[in-house]
């Protein structure tokens, strides 16, 4: 009887801890699949990231190859407006070498109009006042060369166009201006052509 009673007890105690060692197999398996999940999600936000980072890389991509045309774009159009300058201003200045001051001087205002921060358009100013000058209109003539002064201080034209303010002020009667603008040609630019010229514009001042 007692035989019986202990091997019931063994049974039930067999039994009993097999319950307790499944408990723990499913709580071991239940943190290991928290665990996973919880690495799953995190890969996922990493991707997220990846992605939005990939968007941003894509974004800015786009943008600086529309920049890279543009520019382009942009340095031809420079390129034929350059090209386009140099034609016309060669055109402009050979009909002043015939001697069509009148159609050269439409022609260069038609430059400086087109073409107003060109690279020749100091010069092109210089030879309009030039072909303004050859047809007697000093006024008008002494008006660009005085902007060319006051616009242009680094101009290769500014000795002469200070020079040529003169020859204007002397052709308007204005004497005493003219002459002291010839004193600081020969002043500022001593040994130089327009020194001479302006030497002799001085004596025929002072005769």
């Amino acid at each position: 009887m007692k035989l019986k009673w202990f091997i019931s007890l063994m049974i039930i105690a067999q039994f009993s801890g097999c319950g307790v060692y499944e408990t723990q197999v499913n709580d071991s398996i239940e943190v290991n699949n928290q665990d996973i999940e919880n690495r799953v999600n995190s890969l996922e936000e990493e991707v997220d990231l990846i992605k939005q980072e990939l968007n941003q890389m894509i974004l800015k991509n786009n943008e600086l190859e529309s920049l890279i045309a543009k520019g382009d774009s942009e340095t031809e159009v420079k390129l034929h407006n350059a090209e386009n300058a140099k034609e016309d201003f060669k055109s402009s200045f050979e009909l002043l070498r015939k001697g069509d001051y009148v159609s050269a001087e439409i022609s260069f205002r038609d430059y400086i109009k087109d073409f107003p921060t060109g690279t020749y358009t100091d010069d092109a100013k210089f030879w309009l006042a030039e072909s303004l000058f050859a047809q007697n209109k000093h006024r008008e003539a002494l008006i660009i060369f005085n902007q060319i002064i006051d616009e242009y201080p680094d101009s290769e034209k500014m000795m002469e166009s200070i020079l040529k303010s003169g020859f204007s002020h002397q052709e308007l009667g204005n004497l005493s201006t003219a002459e002291a603008i010839f004193q600081r040609v020969i002043r500022e630019y001593p040994n130089s052509s327009a020194s001479s010229l302006a030497e002799e514009r001085l004596s025929k001042i002072n005769q």
